[in-house]
């Protein structure tokens, strides 16, 4: 076990370089043009209320990004160093709660934060606009790692009974319940799996504090401004369980592939666990996936970024339902470390194309080889530079030549098409009436 945790390690280490080499590369796009551009126009507390009516429910998530810092950020050092910091706080926060709950020395703990970001990064959908993209790292990263705090205050309070840990596991959860609604879910789940099985005051404060919270990100006027109108009666519930089989396919093939690499990998601390609690608990916890993937089918959403914090959730518990029954699988190590480096399966067209299985591996290697990186920021800077001291208030740019995989980008309309949100954001940001990309 320990010569496959190496290996895992040592290829963990070489992605975070990787990715932090690419970081360096990363520039400002679309959005986080827009939260600055909002927020310097009518202040943060009107540009709160604007968002919670118009646009959305993410009371936290969402005034993150309105301290979005583009307009004062002249050398776009925050795209280049914001991935990299947040990598390190995601295995930073993992360390510490395998120090917490394991017992571990705290270089053990940080090699264990390691492997555990090894796993999350191979099972991301969309790992530009959940890494480089700034806007979307604090709607979907961002809430993960602030989880990970979560777990961390509510194991030192189980364990020391001492108030101020409570108070911060509330605090959190009435963050995560504004962060964005998958992990909402997930831990509305969880606090009502925690109370069932322990049923006292304080658990019951939680689940009472989340639902309230989670209700208010749910029912904010945005969410239902945004909805547009679709088909009705059986077709639209035909779509739904359409949906539901192609997420849950989806979810469950990418990580019964990687399921065996895992177990191997984490051998000790699932051994440990279904040491302590019973399959039927460990049934239970596992079942909370299940919610977001009704929700999501409910509401018409195929797989995206959202699902990432399924996708790794369903992963943990899942892992630890089959050990009980099927522990040798882990011998199969093997075959997901092969298939985490294969390149994207493309089978569906480009309108479904998030369904094509990618463990990023693969893509990773090819931006390093393959991508003239600082080309590509060459370009963005000399479009960006080109639109601000443009005289005129229509604006025309060349096509962004050199497009990565991994970073994140969403190119403009050209003179020919439709205008996009891209365009609305950056003449609203650079305040002109038009700027297009040359055809």
């Amino acid at each position: 076990m320990k010569k496959v945790q190496d290996i895992v390690l040592f290829l963990s280490i070489l992605i975070g370089i990787g990715l932090a080499y690419i970081s360096f590369f990363n520039v400002y796009q679309t959005d986080d043009y827009f939260w600055s551009y909002t927020t310097r126009k009518v202040g943060l507390l009107q540009s709160f209320i604007n968002t919670y009516t118009t646009w959305g429910g993410r009371y936290f998530g969402y005034s993150i990004n309105m301290f979005n810092p583009v307009f004062y950020d002249n050398n776009n050092i925050l795209p280049k160093i914001y991935p990299v910091f947040l990598m390190l706080s995601f295995i930073g926060v993992s360390a510490l709660n395998f120090r917490e709950y394991f017992n571990y020395s705290l270089k053990e703990s940080l090699k264990k934060g390691f492997l555990l970001f090894f796993f999350y990064t191979v099972l991301l959908v969309s790992l530009p606009e959940h890494y480089f993209w700034i806007t979307g790292s604090n709607i979907y990263f961002v809430p993960v790692i602030l989880s990970g705090i979560f777990l961390f205050f509510f194991k030192k309070y189980e364990d020391t009974k001492r108030k101020i840990w409570f108070y911060l596991s509330a605090l959190f959860t009435i963050i995560l319940m504004g962060s964005n609604e998958i992990v909402a879910l997930i831990l509305e789940g969880l606090l009502l799996v925690s109370y069932y099985q322990r049923r006292n005051k304080e658990n019951l404060f939680l689940v009472l504090l989340g639902t309230v919270f989670l209700l208010i990100c749910f029912l904010a006027p945005g969410n239902f401004n945004r909805m547009g109108e679709v088909e009705r009666g059986i077709i639209k519930w035909l779509k739904r369980i359409a949906l539901l089989g192609a997420d849950t396919a989806y979810v469950g093939l990418k990580v019964v592939a990687v399921l065996p690499l895992l177990m191997k990998v984490f051998e000790e601390e699932l051994k440990k666990i279904t040491s302590q609690i019973t399959l039927k608990k460990a049934v239970l916890f596992w079942s909370v996936s299940l919610i977001p993937l009704l929700f999501t089918s409910y509401i018409l959403t195929s797989i995206a970024r959202q699902f990432e914090s399924i996708l790794f959730y369903f992963l943990l518990t899942f892992s630890l339902v089959v050990y009980y029954k099927f522990e040798k699988i882990k011998k199969f190590w093997w075959v997901s470390l092969f298939v985490v480096f294969l390149p994207e399966l493309k089978i569906f067209p480009e309108k479904y194309d998030y369904f094509n299985i990618d463990f990023n591996g693969g893509n990773i290697v090819l931006e390093l080889l393959t991508t003239d990186l600082k080309e590509y920021e060459r370009e963005m800077n000399e479009r960006i530079d080109l639109i601000k001291n443009a005289s005129k208030d229509s604006v025309v740019v060349d096509k962004i030549k050199e497009v990565p995989k991994i970073l994140y980008i969403d190119e403009m309309a050209s003179e020919k098409e439709r205008e996009t949100y891209v365009n609305d954001q950056l003449q609203k940001y650079f305040n002109k009436k038009y700027i297009r990309t040359k055809e």
